[in-house]
């Protein structure tokens, strides 16, 4: 008896769901996309709406293997709702101020209305110039350097690339307010050094763009943010910049004490009735990992290997399929030529370093993890009134 495959992908079929012939992933993407209505949400990757199929039975994006779905006959009113045994819709709190806990909320005191005046933030221009980033890579590097050797090259040259492109400043310049330039210059910057980044790393070329760009969208404020604590870390223990000074660039950084923040831009809330919704300074900088690298003081090898566990593990856990395959291939070889690393300088006993890395690594995430759920809320409740073009790209950003 022939194989039958999926009309969507084109794998193995389990059967008849919602009137086409699918494999199960295919019809549970389908229900899911309806049953939580996230379909409503998807946007082509290529902005085309016409991504064909790739190899392992793949698509480029959400949006286009949902309008498959759609082609092939799959017909929402055939999904039976209420089947789930777990899931049911939990009793509301008695008031917003027990869901969070305190006697006070900021709903309480609510502004007016700020739902008509939600903007769209296009940031579709950092995709393109990404694409760019990409397109023009560096230079051919020496192939028998190992993975690390070339993304801690790629670290160097990211300050020489945004000293170059952004920068201006000869000496150091302290930041006296976090406004709207401030949050945008650093967006900016910081994604395209991530593209950047990305173009050094072997095999990276072959990935297919879409899933390039997906990566970066991912990693960006991650990579980010380990550069920013291991340039603070190490600038507080030579003593070039006090306790309280938190490096953004090379050239730049902030105080904590002193340093304000300016959100009228984006939410008519004043600032001490939505710090529950922010970072406090000390999670937002982290200074209890800037006083752990202090300590442990690492090499500039291994800041390039906990940047890419950090991006690459998070990458996998966030994105599945293709891209945590070779997340996963990736980790392997770092994980390998850190041991070569250490096998090559005489470095013995190195396990209780490596503890430590991935302690640091483990708590930026445990954070972050943390986070979601007043990000959740906030957007919920409309306390901030913009929204981006694409939100996938600022999940988990801090």
């Amino acid at each position: 008896m022939s194989e039958i495959f999926c009309q969507i992908c084109d794998l193995p079929a389990h059967g008849n769901h919602f009137g086409a012939i699918t494999c199960r992933a295919c019809s549970a993407f389908f229900r899911r996309s309806l049953i939580d209505r996230s379909g409503e949400n998807f946007k082509c990757l290529r902005g085309n709406d016409s991504c064909q199929l790739k190899y392992s039975g793949k698509f480029y994006c959400k949006k286009c293997r949902l309008k498959k779905c759609y082609e092939v006959g799959m017909n929402p009113k055939y999904i039976q709702h209420n089947r789930d045994k777990i899931k049911s819709s939990p009793s509301p709190p008695q008031s917003i101020s027990t869901l969070v806990g305190r006697p006070s909320y900021i709903i309480h005191c609510s502004p007016v209305a700020n739902a008509s005046k939600i903007t769209i933030v296009d940031v579709t221009y950092l995709i393109d110039k990404a694409n760019d980033c990409l397109d023009y890579g560096p230079a051919l590097l020496n192939k028998k350097l190992k993975i690390l050797d070339k993304m801690n090259i790629a670290s160097e040259f990211l300050d020489l690339f945004e000293a170059s492109e952004y920068s201006k400043m000869d000496q150091m310049t302290q930041i006296s307010v976090l406004d709207k330039n401030f949050f945008m210059h650093f967006w900016e910057v910081d994604f395209l050094k991530t593209a950047k980044w990305l173009s050094f790393l072997d095999g990276f070329e072959k990935i297919p763009r879409a899933i390039q760009i997906q990566i970066i969208m991912a990693t960006w404020h991650l990579r980010a943010r380990i550069d920013r604590l291991s340039k603070t870390a190490k600038l507080r223990k030579q003593m070039k910049i006090g306790e309280t000074d938190f490096m953004m660039s090379t050239n730049a950084c902030l105080d904590l004490k002193t340093c304000k923040l300016d959100i009228s831009w984006c939410s008519d809330y004043p600032n001490e009735q939505i710090q529950f919704f922010l970072e406090g300074s000390d999670d937002w900088v982290h200074n209890k990992v800037v006083d752990q690298m202090e300590e442990l003081s690492p090499s500039e090898i291994e800041i390039a290997f906990m940047t890419c566990q950090f991006c690459f593990h998070y990458a996998g856990k966030r994105l599945q399929g293709y891209i945590l395959t070779e997340m996963e291939k990736y980790l392997d070889l770092i994980s390998n030529d850190l041991h070569r690393y250490y096998q090559e300088n005489g470095i013995k006993n190195y396990l209780g370093r490596i503890t430590k890395m991935m302690k640091i690594n483990n708590w930026i995430q445990k954070v972050i993890w943390e986070k979601r759920w007043k990000t959740e809320l906030a957007e919920k409740f409309n306390i901030f009134y913009f929204k981006f073009s694409h939100p996938e790209m600022f999940y988990d950003c801090c």
